[in-house]
């Protein structure tokens, strides 16, 4: 008996990327499009109320007019990562990271409209969802397939083929909640797939899966809809569903040592240094990454990651023009695509 579900773990770039010279690929997460194409508008409807969000969530009926779309949003289905490179920012501190300013996804003012998954029945008239499929072979993009039970045997081979990531028949009762999870972990993996490398322990912390559930947790307590790892300042920068900016930053104990480390090169204040010694508190020296003398910074109260001995976290709400950047939130594209 054929299975009516299937699905391919794609996660692989990832962890290959890491194995390489040890590079790492701390958290970014962003809004990205996904495509749903198929000629039923009934069903189209059903899965609008599963995919409300018609900003990223976008909806064909014709496969033509879909597959321009697709073409014009995806990116080609190779990576081509920009040499990291030695980046002696701050006095005494020997980081390695990329450097090339066009792999800054969050400088791509085009971000939100990249396709990160494509949904698409198979029985259509003039193309079936396995061909269109095949077409975009080239494009990095995960793929499901929607099918009857009549279909199950062409979406197999199409599965073993390589050309779907996914199949469902469209008459599973779980079948919503499947295809809900594989666009969850597409477009997680799109995001991921655009943050910048980094190399050595800069970016360790925030990797570990404690840090990683802290930040999910925080995003939903918070509102937080896109967040971005920035090297130079070994911070995630954040915006809310509203556009406001926020800065979470995360020290395990090399991070302290290296804090403390330079605020003792730099001849700055022996209670900083202790403060710091005891985590009595936490600087934010956004924009920087540490310590500079006569440069103002917050002091935040650093709240233990749970489950990590001596690994601690702040957060807190920024200006607007204490972004620094030229950036096009999730909230100004919306309105912008609402017009």
């Amino acid at each position: 008996m054929v299975a009516a579900f299937a699905v391919r773990v794609s996660g692989g770039v990832t962890s290959h990327v890491k194995n390489m010279n040890n590079f790492i690929r701390p958290p970014v997460s962003y809004p990205a499009t996904v495509v749903f194409v198929d000629d039923n508008d009934s069903y189209l409807d059903a899965l609008r109320r599963f995919f409300p969000d018609i900003s990223t969530n976008l909806f064909f009926t014709r496969p033509q007019a879909a597959l321009a779309f697709i073409r014009q949003h995806a990116r080609a289905n190779s990576l081509e990562f920009a040499p990291a490179s030695a980046c002696l920012s701050e006095t005494g501190v020997e980081r390695f990271v990329e450097t090339s300013a066009e792999r800054d996804i969050l400088l791509r003012k085009s971000r939100f409209a990249e396709v990160a998954a494509v949904v698409v029945d198979y029985d259509m008239p003039g193309v079936s969802g396995v061909e269109l499929l095949s077409s975009i072979s080239d494009l990095r993009c995960a793929k499901a397939l929607l099918t009857g039970v009549a279909d199950e045997t062409v979406a197999v081979n199409a599965f073993n083929a390589g050309i779907v990531d996914l199949y469902l028949r469209k008459t599973d009762a779980e079948s919503a909640s499947r295809l809900t999870h594989f666009l969850n972990d597409a477009r997680a993996r799109h995001c991921s797939e655009s943050g910048w490398l980094a190399l050595g322990e800069n970016g360790t912390t925030y990797c570990d899966p404690r840090t990683r559930k802290l930040i999910d947790e925080l995003a939903a307590a918070e509102g937080i809809v896109e967040y971005y790892w920035r090297p130079e300042q070994n911070a995630i920068l954040m915006f809310d569903r509203a556009g406001n900016p926020s800065v979470f930053v995360a020290w395990a104990e090399h991070d302290w040592i290296l804090q403390g480390e330079i605020v003792a090169d730099e001849n700055g204040p022996a209670e900083l240094l202790r403060q710091i010694a005891v985590r009595e508190v936490m600087p934010l020296f956004w924009p920087h990454l540490a310590y500079r003398a006569g440069v103002e910074f917050r002091m935040l109260q650093p709240r233990e990651i749970p489950g990590w001995h001596d690994a601690y976290y702040g957060w807190a709400r920024i200006d607007a023009a204490e972004v620094g950047l030229d950036v096009r939130t999730f909230a100004q594209w919306r309105n912008e695509a609402k017009r």
